[in-house]
């Protein structure tokens, strides 16, 4: 019987805007994987699956390797699924860089690989950061209503960004990244992270500090922050301007969006900026300054190929016998 290979990841079939050269070239590594191993390996594509619907044991029958979306892994689907429990799953390949849909203890219990592909869309997502602080900060979407509709520019109108104090939480490639985008309005930069680059610090005249130091004095506070964990809850909110412009590109979870909510509706702080689908249907966004976007900060082309070639290529490492380049989960490596 073949070993199966799932594509479950939403984008990864997609046809391009400006159909760069790479296009389509992550599926042809898979389909020659496919073709070379003489019918000892079948690619499977369910591309079109929604990754809010909950994992059923049967989809992953025969399944060796998954490039994965957001759907959830948890420890009993993977104690089903996984090589060393009832299943054949060795490796979850994950398209993009986080894995918070993944329960990384329980699938290296259970023998199965997880990697990631750190820096595929980072950029994209940095100028996705970039834009919503210009849309917050400026109330763009009051203002399109406003003027589509035939009225006249209405109070408050917008803020200023330049020479202002940007904070942003989490320095990693895509904190990073915003930063130098954000070279141009002369800013401040403060940071918090609590594994520090003290030598790019030094070079980009950044300053790391705390987080409660970020909220009381940054007016632009961006988070790209890698944890699980909330971190702006109603006390780090309470610390925050009535100007504060703040932005989560990074997870859902890393703010109270309740908190937030309430903060913006009441003017405890200015507007806030959130790359996720808004669930939370009893609180309307009609008349506040939220944005939201459906998780789209990484999805240009460039961000796709990216994510394309960088989870094909964990697949097609693993099943020719090779150790996947980004392994989260290293210690599961002692399993082979």
């Amino acid at each position: 019987m073949a070993k199966k290979v799932l594509l479950l990841a939403a984008t990864f079939l997609d046809s391009l805007i400006t159909h760069p050269a790479d296009e389509g070239k992550a599926k042809k590594m898979l389909d020659k994987l496919e073709e070379d191993s003489e019918g000892e390996i079948e690619i499977v594509y369910r591309c079109s699956r929604n990754p809010e619907e909950p994992l059923k044991v049967e989809e992953f029958e025969g399944v060796t390797a998954v490039i994965a979306d957001l759907e959830r892994y948890n420890r009993e689907f993977l104690s089903k699924v996984g090589i060393n429990g009832e299943g054949s799953l060795s490796l979850i390949s994950r398209y993009g860089i986080g894995v918070s849909s993944i329960d990384v203890k329980a699938a290296t219990d259970y023998g199965v690989i997880v990697a990631n592909a750190p820096g595929c869309n980072a950029l994209p997502t940095a100028e996705w950061a970039l834009s919503t602080i210009l849309d917050v900060a400026g109330r763009r979407i009051f203002h399109y209503i406003t003027a589509s509709i035939g009225k006249h520019k209405e109070d408050p109108l917008r803020l200023d960004i330049s020479r202002k104090i940007l904070g942003v939480i989490g320095t990693g490639t895509i904190g990073k990244l915003v930063v130098k985008l954000m070279k141009g309005y002369d800013m401040k930069v403060i940071a918090y992270d609590p594994y520090r680059d003290e030598q790019w610090a030094k070079e980009n005249n950044v300053k790391y500090t705390d987080l409660k130091d970020i909220c009381k004095n940054a007016n632009i506070i961006t988070l790209h922050a890698s944890t699980n964990q909330t971190i702006i809850r109603k006390e780090e909110i309470a610390l925050m301007k009535p100007t504060t412009v703040l932005i989560n590109c990074a997870r859902g979870v890393l703010v109270d969006n309740r908190m937030v909510y309430d903060a913006v509706k009441s003017g405890k702080i200015w507007g806030y900026g959130l790359d996720e689908t808004w669930l939370e249907k009893d609180l309307p966004l009609d008349g506040v300054n939220i944005i939201v976007s459906p998780h789209i900060g990484s999805d240009t082309d460039m961000g796709k190929i990216g994510m394309q070639l960088m989870s094909a290529q964990a697949v097609v490492d693993f099943m020719s016998g090779k150790t996947p380049e980004y392994v989260v989960n290293r210690e599961v490596l002692e399993k082979y």
